[in-house]
């Protein structure tokens, strides 16, 4: 029996489809096991060696140098620069008002943060609309903000000393040197417990459920669960918060610049205020080094003493 014409056209057809060369894709191109992670981290690297590395590097170049940018003169004068500043008394002074600022603002700030935060978790409804009003003052300007509390802390006739002056029996804080400090130190709180609260809220969404039920099944209270679950889950947070706000409390330079400009005296002026003095107002760029450089290693010898302190111990209880 002989095939029609279509049915040897359909098998001619099929014999060369399976001739047909397969497209196999493209080998795909791997990194070595070390290599792959480096590259992936390559950008990021790249921008903090330009953005931070190499100015710290700069910071320590320009401290050995007499550089007057007005005249263009640049003269090698070696650790005179940090013998002068170092031991001068404006820098013992703002030394002295970054740490008391730091001490009046991390701890109540932290503290605060926390306990808005475990606040709005227990809410049922409406967590987002109080997340949003507790971080508002962190996304407003600072300037801005700082202005206006200016206005609060106005003598008589601002809202602070109108409502809280006579109860307290104390007017004028931003003209008092006493007070000057601690009114810089209201407005740092307040800028700063919305953000840590919401760090910590960002932490207490990551707790366990089942264990919360299981502590509560075994008859625990509201704080043991707390004390026993939620607290070590948000240890890393905890840690991340206290560093953050350390490091911000020791730069602080906008709240005191627009409210008080450093004064009265020198009672609000800061390491990162006195840089400005020194680099901006009086031009004198090997002064400023110095300070920057006091202030990097201020915030770097404060950070490693909390992670050695604490901070490894709450990355433990955190990850058990």
């Amino acid at each position: 029996m002989t095939m029609t014409l279509p049915a040897r056209t359909a098998d001619i057809e099929q014999a060369r489809a399976r001739l047909r060369p397969v497209d196999f894709p493209a080998p795909r191109v791997r990194l070595p096991n070390r290599l792959e992670p480096a590259a992936l981290l390559s950008p990021a690297t790249g921008l903090l060696l330009l953005f931070v590395a190499l100015p710290a590097v700069l910071a320590f170049a320009i401290a050995l140098f007499d550089w007057s940018p007005l005249s263009g003169q640049i003269t090698f004068v070696g650790i005179d620069n940090y013998a002068r500043v170092l031991t001068s008394p404006a820098l013992l002074n703002a030394l002295g008002n970054t740490l008391l600022y730091t001490l009046m603002t991390v701890p109540t700030s932290v503290a605060g943060g926390l306990l808005v935060a475990v606040g709005i978790n227990a809410l049922t409804r409406g967590q987002a609309i109080w997340r949003a009003i507790y971080f508002l003052p962190t996304a407003a300007v600072l300037v801005a903000m700082a202005a206006a509390w200016r206005w609060i802390f106005y003598p008589e006739s601002g809202l602070f000393d109108h409502v809280f002056g006579g109860l307290i029996g104390r007017t004028g804080w931003l003209s008092s040197s006493d007070l000057a400090l601690a009114g810089l130190a209201i407005v740092g709180n307040w800028q700063n417990i919305g953000y840590n609260a919401v760090i910590f809220l960002a932490g207490l969404t990551g707790v366990r459920k089942d264990l919360q039920e299981a502590a509560l099944l075994d008859g625990a209270g509201a704080w043991h669960r707390f004390w026993h679950v939620s607290w070590p889950a948000i240890a890393p947070a905890t840690v991340f918060t206290i560093v953050i706000s350390t490091t911000s409390a020791l730069r602080m330079f906008e709240t005191a610049q627009v409210m008080t400009r450093g004064g009265p005296g020198e009672n609000t002026t800061t390491l990162a205020h006195l840089l400005w003095q020194q680099g901006i107002r009086n031009v004198d760029f090997g002064s400023a080094a110095v300070t920057t450089v006091v202030l990097f290693l201020l915030c770097l010898l404060v950070t490693a003493c909390q992670m050695r302190g604490f901070g490894t111990r709450l990355e433990k209880a955190g990850s058990r």
